[in-house]
């Protein structure tokens, strides 16, 4: 089953009241260590226009504590020329979890953008990838059961295999690397992680959070089923919407804050969006949760040809692949 939906023109106010022609959008960037790994990601996005002519206001996020270099960070920030509007250095070392929700917090409930951008250090962005993000975040903000928006995607094929399905979009529970959310959806959604992160990342470092409790919260989420927003909404076809946490093993269940933030949108009512071709390219085969053999086991290795020269305008829903079969998407 596909559905064709233009880009734009976008209703003339979302569901939230703002206007998406004046909808302030901030793009968050996120460094610890690894400058080398940090200027990759930040050259890349200063080929985004929307960067150049100031569309949006980047702010770096640097983590603090052993290890942070942060003055080589800021010093990678300063030499790129890329435009930023701030750079928010954490005086210790807050951890992963604490520190995405932490700038969630600020940018949304705090400073006031009606969306914003998670870009992480190991990403490579394209120079279509803003507008293309964007594009589609518009879109989707009519709908008052999406969640989130990204144009990163783990998708085979060469440039002439995928340039057709450049305007394909599809549903997905894949990895957070970079994605756009609304205030909106953050205002459903952060009750549940700001409870996770009250009760369970503020007395011990991220890496040593009590694994069990958490997934004692997330059974305890699962209980309370699934809410459907009001207004207008998406409604994919049940067949096609899967969560992304059908049980939560004692032993193996994740219980990171992308896995909470995962949790907490499907419970919200909330669907992800992904476009079927990338506009990115993840690089991070090593890392706090990566190796060269759990990127091979997620499938990074099969990521396609990303460099495109033009954004799609327009964009057709999918929920079955070429034969047929209802797409599967699993929290991975």
């Amino acid at each position: 089953m596909n559905s064709s939906f233009p880009s734009g023109p976008s209703p003339p106010f979302l569901n939230n009241g703002v206007s998406w022609r004046t909808m302030r959008t901030a793009v968050a960037t996120f460094g610890f260590g690894r400058p080398d790994h940090f200027e990759r990601m930040l050259t890349s996005l200063g080929t985004c226009p929307e960067v150049v002519d100031g569309v949006v206001d980047v702010v770096h996020f640097l983590d603090g504590g052993p290890g942070a270099e942060q003055d080589a960070l800021r010093a990678v920030i300063q030499r790129s020329g890329v435009p930023f509007t701030d750079i928010v250095a954490r005086p210790t070392n807050l951890g992963v979890g604490r520190q995405l929700i932490g700038a969630r917090r600020e940018l949304l409930d705090e400073r006031g953008y009606d969306r914003m951008v998670l870009v992480e250090d190991d990403i490579e962005l394209n120079s279509t990838y803003l507008t293309t993000l964007l594009r589609l975040a518009d879109w989707a903000e009519q709908y008052a059961d999406v969640g989130t928006v990204q144009v990163w995607n783990v998708e085979a094929g060469t440039q002439d295999e995928l340039e057709p399905r450049l305007e394909e979009v599809e549903l997905t529970n894949r990895h957070f690397v970079t994605y756009c959310i609304s205030k909106r959806a953050w205002d459903l959604i952060k009750p549940t992680l700001y409870a996770y992160e009250a009760n369970h990342l503020l007395s011990k470092p991220y890496t040593k959070r009590p694994h069990y409790r958490i997934r004692r919260f997330m059974r305890q989420c699962l209980k309370h089923g699934r809410k459907k927003p009001d207004g207008t909404r998406l409604d994919p076809p049940a067949e096609a919407v899967h969560n992304p946490f059908p049980s939560v093993p004692w032993r193996s269940a994740p219980t990171s804050q992308d896995a909470i933030t995962s949790l907490a949108l499907y419970l919200a009512g909330l669907h992800r969006l992904t476009t079927r071709v990338p506009h990115a390219y993840y690089f991070g085969e090593t890392g706090v949760h990566c190796t060269p053999e759990v990127y091979e086991e997620m499938g990074f290795n099969d990521q396609g040809w990303w460099r495109w020269t033009s954004s799609p305008e327009n964009f057709s829903i999918r929920y079955k692949d070429d034969e047929g079969r209802w797409l599967y998407s699993t929290y991975r």
